[in-house]
């Protein structure tokens, strides 16, 4: 194994680390606010990438106008959901699990009778490959894991330094106490909802762009996510970037020597260990 086909590995497994950890960004982002596991996420990943395929290939539209639509979109279907599935269940965690579970199965139901089993391509926005010292990776995964670190880059900015940020924060660390300081918390919660599916839309729009869209592409992310953000730390953005990176890498490693079906196995396997290890995750809470 030479020392280029390792950095081609490292390289490879990087970039899809990168979009699944802006996908569990959005898990993790819920349970850390609200302590609800949101079990539509994949499905919003999914129906965004498929979004981004009729604007931008049946309305003939430019690949942004695509993906500013899926935004748009997902975050109408995540505020929907949030106020029509979670919150009359008063976020409970067991109960909205079960709720988001069945409207999973529904709306992949509904899309596989819209559009079809057959996966659709959406063409790259940027054609060809960067080769440097006989390595070589395609310009739109160059482009997906830039644009999935900058969000993240931008989701922790956003956390810090503006006010709606810093309310949400408040919300995690003690929600009784936000609330006597004046919060809002029901307009954190819809934020909440929000900003997860943005993180979904335009993560599922890059899986679209690499492996084409289904209506089945959603549960790999999703599983993937909760492995991540179990392993990372339930509620913790650092934890889940770490992870995310780490299972990416493990995958990448795992599919080029044992094939692509055992990464499963392998990534189950280190979850499973750490939750004998560590049950907590990296930085996360006890749940």
């Amino acid at each position: 194994m030479t020392p280029t086909f390792v950095l081609q590995i490292i390289v490879t497994g990087l970039v899809t680390g990168s979009i699944y950890m802006l996908i569990a960004l959005g898990v993790t982002l819920l349970f850390g606010i609200m302590r609800v596991v949101n079990f539509l996420h994949g499905e919003l990943c999914m129906l965004s990438a498929f979004m981004v395929y009729y604007v931008s290939i049946s309305l003939g539209m430019p690949f942004w106008l695509g993906l500013f639509a899926a935004i748009a979109f997902s975050s109408g279907v995540a505020v929907l959901c949030q106020k029509l599935l979670f919150k009359p269940l008063n976020y409970d965690i067991l109960a909205c699990f079960i709720v988001g579970v069945g409207a999973s199965f529904a709306i992949r139901s509904g899309t596989w009778a819209i559009v079809g089993p057959e996966p659709v391509a959406i063409p790259t926005t940027f054609p060809g490959v960067f080769a440097w010292h006989g390595v070589y990776v395609a310009k739109q995964r160059v482009f997906a894991a830039t644009l999935c670190g900058v969000l993240a880059i931008a989701l922790s900015a956003f956390l810090h330094l503006t006010k709606p940020g810093r309310a949400m924060r408040a919300v995690e660390q003690d929600r009784e106490a936000a609330l006597l300081m004046g919060i809002n918390v029901e307009s954190v919660y819809v934020t909440a909802f929000v900003v997860s599916a943005i993180l979904a839309a335009i993560g599922g729009a890059m899986l679209g762009t690499l492996f084409g869209a289904d209506p089945e592409m959603g549960a790999d992310p999703l599983l993937k996510s909760f492995i991540i953000v179990q392993i990372g730390g339930m509620g913790s953005i650092a934890g889940t970037v770490i992870a995310g990176l780490a299972i990416g890498l493990s995958d990448s490693v795992t599919g080029t020597v044992f094939g692509g079906e055992l990464a499963f196995i392998i990534d189950f396997a280190i979850l499973m260990l750490f939750l004998i290890v560590r049950p907590r995750g990296l930085f996360g809470y006890d749940v």
